[in-house]
């Protein structure tokens, strides 16, 4: 597996209260691939606390896991996690109302699932296309499925930041999974609204094609702080190598 990763403060920013994963872990002789992308929501005190909760949470529980594509363990695994942050802010009041996204993508051989909460988004990028795997938990993409508004509209609407579904913020949370099959030439991006906010679907997709994963994860940070920055941005890319076996041992933290 080829992954790379990069996390930035973003220009305007004074706290990154995003908080990612790259990891694999082993379970029933199998090597599974972990990637995640958790951002601490930015009108929330200690967004960062919670994304890093997130994180951490992942970390030390996925294992547990007997079936990564079970929705009942898996809204469950991600409840927990939201719990935990409600569990925080009640005991310590400097933590109360914090919250955080969470898009993780756990990958064996050609099959990907998703777990998704928020608007941080998962994208696969080829040659032919950059499709958006995930759906938005936010009120412009409500206003879409409504009809109300385009997509393009969605782009500059004055409340595209307001999200409808986070961890922290209710005492349940409905979790979207998603499977997918990964194909040659694919290239799977995670990232957090700082990047997409700034730069076009077209842009991204041709930064990703026309570089190696770790310069492709530089360019486009940089490029999101060239067009205003206005939030932390976090990337990851990765890709199965060709002629890979799907449980090979590569470590890639």
């Amino acid at each position: 597996m080829k992954c790379a990763y990069s996390t930035n403060i973003g220009a305007k920013r004074k706290v990154n209260q995003d908080a990612y994963l790259a990891a694999n872990i082993e379970k029933d002789g199998l090597v599974y691939y972990i990637f995640a992308v958790a951002d601490g929501l930015g009108g929330h005190q200690s967004g960062e606390v919670a994304s890093r909760m997130a994180i951490e949470y992942i970390k030390e529980n996925l294992s547990l896991i007997d079936d990564f594509s079970d929705y009942g363990q898996i809204n469950t695994f991600v409840n927990n996690i939201n719990m935990q942050i409600i569990q925080k802010g009640c005991e310590q009041p400097e933590y109360l109302g914090m919250a955080t996204t969470l898009t993780m993508a756990i990958v064996r051989g050609c099959s990907m699932v998703i777990y998704h909460v928020g608007d941080s988004r998962a994208y696969r990028v080829n040659e032919e296309e950059i499709e958006q795997l995930t759906k938005d938990h936010s009120l412009v993409q409500a206003l879409i499925d409504r009809g109300r508004i385009s997509s393009q509209e969605a782009k500059t609407h004055p409340q595209k930041n307001v999200i409808t579904r986070a961890l922290g913020t209710d005492e349940f949370v409905k979790t979207d999974l998603f499977e997918y099959r990964i194909y040659d030439g694919d290239r799977i991006l995670l990232c957090s609204d700082g990047l997409y906010n700034m730069v076009g679907d077209r842009d991204i997709q041709r930064i990703i094609l026309e570089n190696s994963i770790e310069t492709a994860t530089k360019e486009l940070v940089n490029l999101a702080n060239y067009n205003g920055g206005a939030d932390n941005i976090t990337v990851i890319i990765f890709s199965p190598e060709k002629g890979v076996d799907a449980n090979d041992r590569q470590n890639i933290e």
